[in-house]
């Protein structure tokens, strides 16, 4: 039971270490970039779209 649990924990503790500095998505104030999109709804289904 021991060889099961001892990576566990060490893989949990890791984990828990890199959790604090991780920074996903956009920060405050940062602006957004433009995407793309295809409609698959409504008056323009079929068209892509270009979101600024």
């Amino acid at each position: 039971m021991k060889r099961f649990l001892v990576p566990i924990a060490i893989v949990a503790a890791c984990a828990a270490a890199n959790a604090a500095d991780l920074k996903s998505g956009l920060q405050v104030g940062e602006a957004a970039g433009y995407f793309e999109v295809h409609d698959v709804t409504g008056p323009k289904a079929g068209s892509d779209l270009c979101y600024r």
